[in-house]
């Protein structure tokens, strides 16, 4: 139902309750809505600034705003809306509290909020119990917030921005109601943000929102998700849409914890698109939610589903409106099969392991071709229900489905077979291809990530696994071609876990070779060897800087290599000075700038920034 109604669009999709044809005493249903709604229009405006390239902190609006911002001696007070233009700066590095007076909100509107204090900034309601509306960015690429704490609004509303958000906390947000500025704790319009190490908690609805045709491509990661939609709306704690078209941006979500969702409606992960999604969803932890991941769609749908751990999704307890740990549905007779790959998850305790319907067609495993990405590896373990027990895969679809070289907690063929629901039970439906399949013999370990980081001189390795059974070391191997490796390390391996283990190797690197590969080689105690993927360190690539003097006055000399162009960037990340380069050798005049702080940025030709601190005498 597509609702229109004065100022704004409502996208409402009421929860879809279709008959199973295919089934025999088997009962399936699986319902996901996604409810948007997000405003065009914008509330009166207080007070606005210039609009002149000017840059403010709480003080100069304390100041220049006849009283729509005040101060009280402790906490700065927003009594109105108040507007920062496009060019303009709001910039705040001290530690504060901001009280907003009821229906009121921040705009920044085409100018950037530069949010950076040693400790915290909190942005909170002067009543918790009426909220305020909250913060809106429009056309606003370079806003960046750290450390802030956003609470008792009704949301944090993007509009057609990027901003970047590191360490923030997000809770007990959607106060009131209405959803006219914003239908989660961040609301997403044609909006791409950054979540970097941020929380979400017990916020009333979604914690992040996104319509089912408006493209969305947030970038989350290692963020906790907790305890979100409290209302009980039948939503997920991270709901989105379409993300872009033709791939040009893709969703990611990594190393997150999404978990202890704030209702029995409450699902993990969703995405009902209107359009296209492409999405990466890895290392994540996904436990205690109605269901882990839900993706509806057919071929419009590319995503990568791996290294997580989907546990105990079961909170509603009812089989027959979900519990799944993936659930994937949609799909036609003109649009087969989802190009979703589901690789080295464990899918455990959930009401149902994977379930499929109408056309969507995932890859869970294919030995049949040369990529290694989707080899299965997947660990089935103890999902079951009251009504149909024991259910790790339910293919309630006419397509054939490829889940080969997947371990499901036994060594037997006929005792895997009771825990996929197939052709086998109902001749109508599609046939899953198991075979072959993982045996506790040779069982790899899973690995959750593996990353490689340059600092200086030094290659720092890290890597987690999520499980390891009987696993003997690990050999750390490098190459400087990408195809010829050689140990040069190893480590012992906790040999049997089911826990997070996090492991850490340091690779002093000879600079005069450019390329550095690394790999893992896993090697388990009957003596059966995995591979990881290969990261890639490109020494000759790294823009490095050296400034003298430094402090500076009139100039400052800048030497680097690979060098394409050469900023300085004032402390709201403005460039004030920009210059194109081609030598190694560069002298760059401050006499413009007043005396502060300044970042120097170095961009190579593949668009790699390398940054140092400039003071300016």
């Amino acid at each position: 139902m597509l609702l229109i109604k004065q100022s704004y669009f409502a996208f409402i999709f009421l929860p879809l309750q279709s008959k199973n044809i295919f089934m025999l005493n088997k009962k399936l249903l699986i319902t996901f809505s996604l409810i948007f709604i997000f405003s065009l229009n914008a509330l009166a405006v207080k007070w606005q600034s210039v609009g002149t390239g000017e840059k403010y902190t709480l003080s100069d609006l304390v100041a220049n705003s006849g009283g729509t911002v005040t101060f009280n001696g402790s906490n700065y007070l927003i009594n109105d809306t108040i507007e920062i233009k496009k060019t303009d700066t709001l910039s705040i590095e001290i530690n504060t509290q901001i009280l907003f007076a009821p229906n009121t909100y921040l705009w920044i509107n085409g100018g950037v909020i530069y949010v950076n204090p040693s400790t915290s900034v909190k942005f909170t309601a002067q009543d918790t119990l009426v909220g305020f509306l909250g913060i809106r960015l429009d056309s606003s690429n370079h806003s960046y917030l750290k450390n802030v704490v956003f609470e008792f609004a009704v949301s944090f509303k993007l509009s057609d921005s990027s901003p970047t958000f590191e360490n923030c906390v997000f809770q007990k947000n959607n106060i009131g109601t209405s959803t006219s500025f914003g239908n989660g704790a961040i609301s997403l319009f044609r909006a791409n943000p950054l979540i970097k190490n941020c929380s979400f908690l017990n916020n009333r609805r979604a914690a992040i929102q996104g319509g089912a045709n408006i493209s969305n491509a947030p970038k989350i990661y290692n963020s906790l998700f907790e305890g979100n939609n409290t209302m009980n709306q039948n939503v997920p704690q991270i709901n989105l849409g379409a993300t872009s078209t033709g791939g040009t941006d893709t969703v990611k979500i990594i190393d997150c914890n999404i978990i202890n969702a704030g209702g029995i409606q409450c699902g993990g992960i969703g995405f009902l698109a209107i359009g296209e999604v492409y999405a990466v969803i890895t290392g994540n932890t996904i436990t205690n939610n109605r269901y882990g991941i839900t993706l509806n769609g057919g071929n419009n749908i590319h995503s990568l589903i791996n290294y997580n751990n989907i546990s105990n999704n079961n909170i509603q307890n009812n089989p027959a409106l979900g519990g799944s740990g993936i659930a994937f549905s949609g799909g036609s007779a003109s649009s087969v099969g989802q190009f979703s790959i589901v690789a080295r998850n464990i899918i455990s305790n959930n009401l149902w392991g994977i379930t499929i319907q109408n056309r969507s067609k995932p890859n869970i495993g294919n030995l049949n071709n040369v990529d290694t990405l989707d080899n299965g590896n997947n660990h089935f373990i103890n999902n079951t229900n009251t009504s149909t027990p024991g259910i790790d895969l339910y293919n309630n679809t006419v397509d054939s489905i490829d889940a080969q070289n997947n371990y499901w907690n036994t060594d037997e063929a006929n005792i895997i077979e009771s825990k996929v629901f197939h052709y086998v039970d109902n001749a109508s439906l599609g046939f899953v291809n198991f075979v072959p399949f993982l045996t506790s013999a040779n069982l790899p370990v899973i690995l959750k990530n593996f990353d490689a980081v340059l600092k200086r001189n030094d290659v720092l390795l890290t890597w987690q696994t999520s499980s390891e059974i009987n696993t003997s070391h690990f050999n750390i191997q490098k190459s400087y071609n990408g195809t010829e490796f050689t140990t040069i390390g190893t480590l012992l391996a906790k040999g049997n876990s089911n826990q997070l283990v996090n492991y850490y190797y340091t690779d002093k690197i000879n600079t005069a070779n450019n390329k550095h590969f690394y790999r893992l080689e896993m090697v388990d105690k009957d003596g059966t060897k995995t591979y990881s993927k290969t990261r890639l360190i490109n020494n000759s690539l790294k823009a490095s800087i050296q400034l003298y003097p430094n402090p500076a006055t009139d100039y400052v000399i800048v030497v680097s290599t690979n060098a394409k162009k050469i900023q300085v960037l004032d402390i709201s990340g403005k460039a004030v000075i920009n210059i194109d380069v081609t030598n190694n050798h560069n002298i760059v005049n401050l006499k413009s700038l007043t005396a502060g702080n300044y970042i120097l940025a170095v961009t190579n030709n593949d668009g790699e920034v390398v940054t140092e601190k400039l003071i300016k005498k």
